[in-house]
């Protein structure tokens, strides 16, 4: 019941909140402007304010790991007490309406998008690899803020795990896909039904997120994407990929349809590969996107960390994963790292931090109940298993390669 009466109260919030997009016009010159997110999109918010010819006051960001964010000061949100009424653009797409109703929370009344900025021609050269990134696919921040008047239940991505099986066996995959002795792929037919209850239950999917281990190992991914594709809920539909695979030519069809696109993740030890893997996307005019990783979150190993619930809440806050919502032999999860943790039997099975809609038999509404739970969870208590990967620090280097799976004991044995 407690949750449910705060649930109300924050869908309340969510009808009173609108923000607006950010034009010079419409704002007041008489007051500071300030972008919250001293992330990849508030460098693409900076980038759109200096196109404009403005610059910002501050930037704002619950992170404590930066002082000056592109030479620009960086304030916490606890120092927007004494800006509540100035103009804040709120530069975030996976936490915008969290970021939205903790602005309304204490008590700030203007409140912008940056739908307009995100359509300046911004500078490509000027703009980090990831900023490039989310640029090329600006659409998706401008998809969601369009939702947002809407008293529904909407996720801006959702991960579906159709392999267990890699190319790569990276040491510090926040996946664990290393820890799989015996990886397989996912028969997503004895799924179906499962995930197309989620889908009739929300109203509108930003992103469904097609991965692995690396999904063209899966004889399934062809028709994945052929199942949902059509599908009016689902914006647009991402392959996640190493670039380590070529496709199949019944692949290669699929990738065709409209909605679809390549994410391709280059660790460098897989450059030429990739070549081989953008001649043919290019040649076949598939959408797709190459993303250079140099670093990544550090998540360290499985064990039990036994943190207090105000770390618990502290390290899910700052996790770049916390809205990594994933689905996975038939349960929905908030995180992925929990998800693939449960499957291997790394750590217990946390029925709190997933929905088993595999074995639904409760009811529409009181799934519905169950969906907007897990979206207001404020800490998973699978986060005890985790070092807690922080949204602003990447302190390890990425896709570093092991020799063989990584050990460790296994509920049970």
């Amino acid at each position: 019941l407690h949750r449910l009466i705060r649930r109300q109260r924050q869908m309340c919030i969510r009808d009173r909140l609108k923000t607006k997009p950010f034009k010079i016009e419409d704002c007041d010159k008489n007051k500071k402007i300030i972008i919250y997110g001293a992330s990849v999109y508030g460098e693409l918010a900076y980038r759109g304010l200096k196109a404009a010819g403005i610059s910002p006051t501050f930037f704002c960001d619950q992170s404590n790991q930066r002082d000056i964010y592109l030479g620009i000061k960086v304030i916490s949100p606890q120092q927007l007490g004494d800006y509540v009424n100035d103009n804040i653009i709120i530069a975030s797409a996976d936490f915008f309406f969290e970021i939205r109703e903790k602005l309304e929370s204490i008590g700030c009344k203007n409140l912008f998008d940056m739908r307009y900025l995100l359509k300046e021609n911004l500078d490509i050269e000027s703009l980090s690899n990831r900023a490039q990134e989310m640029y090329a696919n600006r659409q998706h921040y401008i998809d969601i803020v369009s939702h947002q008047d809407e008293n529904k239940i909407i996720f801006n991505r959702i991960q579906y795990v159709i392999t267990e099986k890699c190319t790569l066996r990276c040491k510090d995959c926040s996946h664990l896909i290393p820890y799989y002795r015996e990886p397989e792929n996912i028969n997503i037919q004895k799924y179906k039904r499962a995930f197309n209850l989620l889908i009739e239950q929300i109203d509108y999917l930003a992103e469904l997120r097609i991965l692995g281990g690396e999904p063209f190992l899966s004889k399934d991914m062809e028709q994945l994407v052929l199942d949902y594709y059509m599908n009016p809920k689902i914006e647009q539909i991402s392959v996640y990929t190493n670039g380590t695979v070529i496709p199949s030519d019944n692949v290669i069809k699929a990738l065709k349809k409209g909605k679809v696109k390549v994410h391709i993740s280059n660790y460098v030890i897989n450059e030429e590969k990739i070549k081989r893997l953008t001649a043919i996307l290019e040649k076949n005019k598939i959408r797709y996107f190459v993303r250079k990783y140099d670093a990544w979150q550090e998540s360290g190993g499985v064990d039990y960390r036994g943190y207090t619930d105000e770390q618990l809440e502290r390290k899910f806050g700052n996790c770049f994963e916390r809205n990594g919502y994933t689905f996975l032999k038939g349960r929905l999860y908030r995180c992925p790292r929990v998800a693939h943790a449960i499957n291997l039997k790394a750590i217990p099975d946390l029925s709190g931090d997933y929905i088993d809609l595999q074995n639904w038999n409760s009811g529409v509404e009181q799934l519905k109940m169950q969906i907007n739970a897990l979206q207001n969870k404020q800490w998973l208590r699978g986060c005890n298993y985790c070092e807690g990967p922080d949204n602003h620090t990447q302190s390890i280097p990425a896709a570093l390669q092991c020799r063989r799976n990584i050990p460790y004991t296994r509920l049970g044995e």
